[in-house]
């Protein structure tokens, strides 16, 4: 019903060439495939463009159509969401055709299930739990898979594909292997990390996204932390 979108869109930086520093403060610090970059003992931030849809528009109002059956109305959720799920998916599953997958589950799920959303300003917590259990789910089924390698390159920025990945290979060596440490998380915690270091969620929302408490978010986050912080000591 809904296309899965051909990228992930990033805001291209002016300078398409890449810099990693392994003595900076931060774990490390670049600019890849033109999208700055920064790796910290907490974060990874990423200069992204969000949606491109104007946030004056009434989602509420679109939910509420979305109910009573009004397709027009869901696809334009789906064009404020769309993007922004598939991008939190990749960076959860670290596999492209695995977080279209979800993506697209997610969405088929929410189209069924509009008229169980009782608070419609709650859309976006409601579908990011949506397709936040749907990761957690896949991430135990591939624990139940050992033998199912992950590919560093599907965590990859997809950026400008006018610059060379070559340009970078520092750069795209630490991104690949922060990719493969937070493989190494749990389904929770990367989740929960996910949601809330890359995604910019407060505690408060990560919490109600996920049905747990605050504590337990901060507990996650801090065992997450620790976990990357030494996983990531040879680029210190």
């Amino acid at each position: 019903m809904w296309s899965v979108l051909p990228t992930v869109q990033t805001a291209v930086i002016d300078e398409p060439h890449a810099r990693f520093q392994k003595n900076s403060p931060v774990l490390a610090e670049w600019t890849f495939c033109g999208v700055e970059c920064v790796l910290t003992t907490g974060v990874v931030a990423y200069d992204v463009d969000m949606t491109g849809h104007d946030d004056r528009f009434d989602i509420v109002t679109l939910v509420v159509r979305a109910r009573e059956g009004d397709i027009d109305a869901f696809e334009s959720l789906v064009d404020r969401y769309e993007t922004k799920l598939l991008r939190f998916c990749l960076r959860t599953l670290g596999d492209r055709q695995d977080a279209e997958d979800v993506v697209q589950d997610t969405l088929v799920q929410a189209w069924k299930s509009m008229n169980t959303l009782s608070e419609p300003a709650a859309f976006g917590t409601w579908i990011y739990r949506l397709a936040s259990n749907k990761c957690t789910d896949m991430l135990r089924r591939r624990m139940a898979r050992p033998s199912d390698a992950q590919d560093p390159d599907d965590m990859r920025i997809h950026a400008d594909n006018r610059v060379s990945v070559e340009k970078s290979v520092e750069a795209r060596t630490a991104l690949e292997h922060f990719s493969e440490v937070l493989q190494t998380l749990s389904s929770q915690q990367r989740v929960t990390w996910v949601l809330h270091q890359m995604e910019g969620l407060s505690y408060a929302e990560v919490a109600t996204t996920l049905g747990v408490s605050e504590g337990s978010v901060r507990g996650r986050i801090h065992r997450a932390r620790a976990a990357l912080v030494e996983g990531m000591e040879g680029w210190t």
